[in-house]
């Protein structure tokens, strides 16, 4: 079993610049790649000939490359045939894609090391670990590895100006965890309430958010104020506080992004932990954006990355998940009778049956038909008692409400 942990890195002067050029060695070998591909575009391209000739070369032609982990400027030539393989596919689709050049100015730039040159040291009198790199004095790591195991690979990753070590061990399998109950759940998902339960709970996206929203719009009016090209043609250069304004909007979205996906994770562990299956909808993203009224609200949020979170967690537990077709009218068809309202628009918030009379909030409802298409999962049921579910979400910190009498209730807020 291959399992991952991120951890941020304390470096000093001496790393920074061995980690820096190394960054430097793999962005030119990719680039030099990149040439030669678009140089013999139209004939064939062999990328094994080419890491053949650029091994038999590199001596005499890039020293340099030696000051670095051998890694560095191999890795290059498996990321590029990936990289073919999405512009073939998407060529293939009939979609424009650009390869472009890797850039000394982006904000993220990474490397790769085998984990035959990676450890993992201990220095007496201190609590934290180390990792050796080839070449490199122990860096020291903010957090200790929480895996026992074989590592297979390491990648070094800048975001901005913070650095990161992302390294893969290879463990032993292990048990799955039981559920604490054997019931289904049906999850919707929404803007206004980010999850809805079937079993009634609401799910609120983190209050900080909507300061981080707040801050970023407040940055974006001082970044258009700063003298920057307006257009093409225009001769103006990006000034130096545009770029430090612009470096101030980039963390704030990161930040964004790390308080949303702390979130996800927390409700992901929750809901599989808890229910042995559960249920949700595909939804169709890219059209949804192309409404303009919910377009804005929906680039602060990811329903893809929950659901990939959730199939990543129910490997740990004897959980399942079952994901609806898109065009299951989830939202339209009544959860009691099964009675579709084919004129049901967005503003309706509540659900009102003409057949059965059932009046009933329009999330809910949804959640609810999500549950019934699975169906029960065995006959021995072990309901789950929803005062557990809540204590659990209050320990994670995580904002709750809950529909009753068709009035909504806070039942937690952070």
């Amino acid at each position: 079993m291959i399992r991952s942990q991120k951890i941020k890195l304390i470096l000093n002067n001496k790393q920074i610049s061995f980690i820096e050029k190394s960054f430097g060695v793999n962005r030119f070998t990719y680039n030099y790649i990149l040439e030669n591909f678009k140089n013999n575009k139209d004939s064939t391209f062999d990328l094994y000939k080419l890491k053949k000739e650029f091994n038999h070369n590199k001596k005499e032609k890039y020293p340099f490359t030696y000051e670095v982990s051998k890694y560095v400027s191999q890795e290059p030539f498996m990321d590029f045939k990936d990289t073919l393989n999405k512009y073939f596919e998407r060529r293939k689709n009939k979609k424009h894609i650009e390869l472009r050049y890797k850039s000394k100015k982006d904000n993220y730039q990474s490397f790769y090391i085998g984990g035959d040159q990676i450890k993992i040291v201990h220095k007496e009198g201190s609590d934290k670990d180390y990792l050796k790199l080839p070449k490199m004095t122990p860096i020291k790591l903010t957090e200790n590895i929480r895996f026992i195991g074989h590592i297979t690979g390491l990648r070094i990753v800048r975001k901005f100006n913070k650095y990161y070590a992302s390294i893969s061990f290879n463990i032993p399998d292990i048990d799955k965890k039981e559920t604490i109950s054997n019931e289904v759940l049906g999850i919707d998902l929404g803007i206004k309430n980010h999850i809805t339960l079937s079993n009634g709970l609401l799910i609120n996206y983190p209050s900080s958010i909507s300061k981080v929203v707040k801050r970023i719009k407040i940055e974006q009016k001082k970044l258009s104020r700063k003298v920057h090209p307006r257009t093409k043609d225009d001769p103006k250069v990006f000034s130096s506080n545009y770029m430090k304004n612009k470096l101030r909007i980039d963390l704030l979205y990161e930040k964004m992004r790390n308080i949303m996906i702390d979130y996800e994770r927390k409700v992901a562990k929750i809901l599989v932990s808890h229910y042995s299956s559960i249920s949700m909808e595909d939804l169709d993203v890219i059209n949804m954006k192309k409404d303009k009224y919910i377009a804005r609200n929906l680039q602060h949020i990811s329903f893809y990355r929950l659901k990939t979170f959730i199939e990543h967690k129910k490997d740990e537990y004897l959980s399942s998940l079952n994901i609806v077709d898109r065009f299951f009218p989830s939202s339209k068809r009544c959860s009691r009778c099964g009675n579709i309202k084919h004129n049901l628009v967005l503003t309706e918030r509540i659900y009102k049956c003409e057949e059965c009379g059932l009046i009933i909030d329009r999330d809910i409802n949804a959640a609810i038909n999500l549950k019934n298409n699975v169906g029960r999962v065995t006959s021995e049921l072990k309901p789950l008692d929803l005062a557990i579910l809540i204590k659990a979400f209050i320990r994670s910190r995580i904002d709750i409400s809950k529909i009753e009498e068709g009035r909504q209730q806070k039942i937690y807020t952070w």
